[in-house]
């Protein structure tokens, strides 16, 4: 682009909501699976890209995930999960708890080595990193439940690996 080019813009008659899913395909999110053991003992688990560090004192994070999915009535106050990080070689486990192998509930965590944790939160062995968190607080907004964990351990795996990310509709890596 030379100095003074202006970027192309979007135009037509896209509704506000069509042009914000298209601008947020721009924006470049980690690759994570949210898990959690359900009220009635069965393991849930989604994948999420709308996962961001809130404070580092108290450690927190803000989670946000679909109210449509069988996850975020689970969310509530107290309870315990997991958010893992997906690294490069990962992205079967993100497709599984996407929904793109047509799988749902515990079917989806054969996908993945999956462990639990002293406090009984699944976490996903090989991941870049476990964070067991509990919820503080939540809102539903919109078509989703904003939830805030404090986070209560964190579990490393090789921080040589590098990330999954999703941009433009597509799994990256980067690291």
């Amino acid at each position: 682009m030379n100095e003074g080019d202006q970027p192309e813009r979007m135009t037509g008659a896209m509704t506000s909501a069509a042009r914000f899913k298209l601008g947020m395909r721009t924006l470049v999110g980690s690759v994570n699976v949210v898990a959690l053991q359900g009220h009635d003992g069965r393991l849930l688990g989604v994948t999420a890209t709308a996962v961001c560090s809130l404070s580092a004192d108290p450690p927190s994070l803000v989670v946000c995930i679909n109210r449509s999915s069988t996850i975020a009535p689970a969310l509530e106050i107290g309870k315990t999960f997991s958010v893992s990080v997906l690294s490069q070689h990962q992205q079967n486990v993100a497709d599984a708890f996407g929904g793109r192998k047509g799988l749902a509930g515990r079917n989806r965590f054969v996908h993945g080595e999956w462990y639990r944790s002293e406090e009984d939160v699944p976490l996903l062995a090989d991941a870049r990193a476990c964070l067991e968190c509990r919820v503080e607080s939540f809102m539903d907004y919109g078509t989703h439940r904003v939830t805030i964990a404090a986070v209560a351990d964190v579990h490393l795996g090789d921080i040589g690996d590098a990330s999954l990310i999703f941009a433009d509709g597509a799994y990256h890596m980067v690291g």
